[in-house]
């Protein structure tokens, strides 16, 4: 067996690959909010999204919208804003923190988001991590790892890296206040089905799912 160079960091984290593409809300899509600020979006089919994926498949931890939406009151808008994925309650339903109060969702569409380093962490952020109940049994997941690191990329036609050229992009969560009335500016950096190596902070820079069915893939080295 040839001996290795010896690296540090992520540089062995394995390939991780992406087959989720925007999800269309549908006829009869709803978005329910309690006084709390815990918005519950409910799809009208199965939406793909978890946060205990198989290996080699990053988590669920954000999400961001497109389309439409109309009768929107309280603070804020859906579409353009990114959201960390409070819970997952079923296959067509998710959980946000929003003091949008209340919205007509049926031309909206859902957008995964993966920010590098792509990972779980067990350390605290801020926020507490989503929560899942399996089984009758809630989990409490730790919050997305979010940092800097090079990655390599060869998107398929699902998926492409946009990075925020307004320096406003945030997730959002109820650690970061209200809903913002203004979207961050994304641009998009690699195109789908484009390729790329990367030097990313998930602050910034991320893997916007897009397009139709499709595996793209991506290997953090540093």
């Amino acid at each position: 067996m040839e001996p290795k160079i010896p690296l540090f960091g992520l540089d062995l984290q394995s390939e991780l690959s992406i087959a989720q593409f925007v999800i269309p809300a549908g006829a009869g899509a709803t978005y329910a909010v309690t006084a709390s600020g815990i918005a519950t979006i409910t799809f009208n089919a199965a939406h793909g999204l978890t946060l205990t994926p198989a290996a080699g498949v990053p988590a669920n931890y954000f999400i961001s919208f497109g389309g439409s939406t109309s009768g929107l009151t309280g603070t804020g808008i859906l579409v353009g804003n990114v959201f960390r994925i409070l819970s997952i309650p079923s296959t067509t339903t998710i959980t946000i923190y929003s003091t949008i109060t209340a919205a007509t969702v049926t031309s909206l569409t859902g957008i995964p988001v993966f920010l590098p380093p792509f990972a779980g962490s067990a350390a605290n952020q801020g926020v507490g991590g989503p929560t899942q109940t399996v089984a009758s049994v809630t989990t409490t997941y730790p919050p997305a790892q979010v940092g800097q690191c090079e990655f390599n990329c060869v998107l398929g036609a699902n998926c492409v890296v946009q990075y925020n050229s307004d320096g406003t992009f945030i997730p959002l969560d109820a650690s970061t206040g209200p809903t913002p009335a203004v979207a961050p500016v994304f641009r998009t950096l690699i195109a789908a089905s484009g390729s790329g190596q990367i030097e990313a902070s998930g602050a910034s820079t991320g893997i916007f799912a897009s397009g139709t069915t499709a595996t793209s893939r991506i290997s953090v080295h540093n």
